[in-house]
């Protein structure tokens, strides 16, 4: 997937346009306008396609937005939400002000996120990209892919600031690995445990890159997968002997442990096989490093106070500062697809 793509089916934008300062509409023919006039032509089109986009849009003013959404609703913006902010509307010069009004913005994203939209993973904005939609994300609409196991089944092996988005991670790890077409090339039964194992991966990856940020230990727990993903016994054999290039005889023998420790092992190994591939395909589907980088990053550690694409240059571009130190271990684990830090 590139940055001028369309998503693909069963996924939707989450979109939150915030105007902290200046008049509301902007003037005919302007170039902010007519940004606007072709997101909500999109928005349209992709509704009449069966895929509705969620957009929030922020003012400041007396509180009743009641002005800004007639116009939002001249646009035609379909499943659009309108919030004011109390404030002085106009220019705003002081950069007290400024600094308040985004805390107040930044506490009404996060609030309309969290009710409306928790499974929204931070993403480029593609088919909107001519707009500055101050946040931007991704998440499932539609369930497209036979998985051997619900999300609910899922949340709980993720870490637990991704537990509520598995949903979305599911639907964005079918379609980064393509897991049609490898169930559809499978015998039966093999692409779903093929899948199970791919899901172990993400999860995997997941708490991984919580170690290494320093947001915690990894807390990734091999036979809590197992059991909760469906992954059975032959699938972990025939895997790990085939990465090993060890009969399951000589595995055994060099994982000295009980069942659970033998299998927990097996999945260990076949995980550790697809980091590589996983890290790949994510990077392309969310547009690069950056993008990967700031989806899992902000999943932690939340920016609402500034457009996202300003929130993530002034955290990628800190080469040079004290503040890199902080970011060369999880910045490496997603360019590389681990990191030492990442086992801890």
């Amino acid at each position: 997937m590139n940055g001028s793509s369309s998503l693909p089916h069963g996924l939707r934008h989450v979109l939150v346009y915030a105007r902290l300062g200046g008049v509301f509409p902007p003037p005919p023919n302007s170039q902010e306008e007519i940004a606007l006039l072709r997101a909500a032509n999109r928005a349209l089109y992709r509704k009449a396609m069966g895929l509705t986009d969620a957009f929030l849009f922020v003012f400041v003013g007396s509180g009743d937005a009641s002005k800004e959404a007639a116009a939002i609703e001249a646009y035609g913006f379909p499943a659009a939400t309108v919030a004011s902010i109390e404030g002085q509307a106009g220019d705003v010069n002081a950069e007290q002000d400024l600094v308040e009004l985004q805390q107040d913005a930044a506490r009404l994203i996060a609030g309309w996120l969290a009710k409306e939209h928790a499974g929204a993973i931070a993403f480029p904005p593609h088919e909107y990209d001519a707009t500055k939609f101050w946040w931007t994300g991704v998440e499932q609409a539609d369930p497209v892919f036979d998985w051997p196991f619900s999300a609910p089944d899922v949340a709980p092996i993720l870490p637990d600031t991704h537990s509520a988005k598995a949903e979305t991670w599911l639907a964005v790890l079918g379609h980064a690995m393509e897991l049609d077409a490898i169930q559809a090339t499978s015998r039966a039964g093999l692409g779903q445990q093929r899948a199970a194992l791919l899901a172990a991966t993400l999860c995997e990856w997941l708490h991984g890159f919580e170690a290494a940020s320093g947001n915690g230990w990894n807390h990734f727990e091999p036979y809590a997968a197992i059991q909760g993903l469906g992954i059975s016994e032959f699938a972990l054999g025939f895997e790990a002997s085939r990465i090993s290039g060890s009969g399951l005889e000589e595995f055994s023998d060099e994982h000295d442990e009980d069942v659970d420790g033998l299998t927990a092992a097996a999945l260990s190994l076949i995980t550790g096989a697809l980091r590589s591939e996983l890290r790949n395909v994510l990077s392309d589907f969310f547009g690069g490093d950056a993008a990967l980088f700031w989806a899992i990053y902000s999943a932690i550690w939340p920016r609402f106070d500034q457009p996202m694409v300003e929130a993530l240059n002034s955290l990628v571009n800190l080469e040079g500062r004290e503040e890199f130190a902080d970011l060369e271990a999880p910045w490496s684990f997603v360019v590389d697809g681990w990191h030492e830090s990442a086992d801890a």
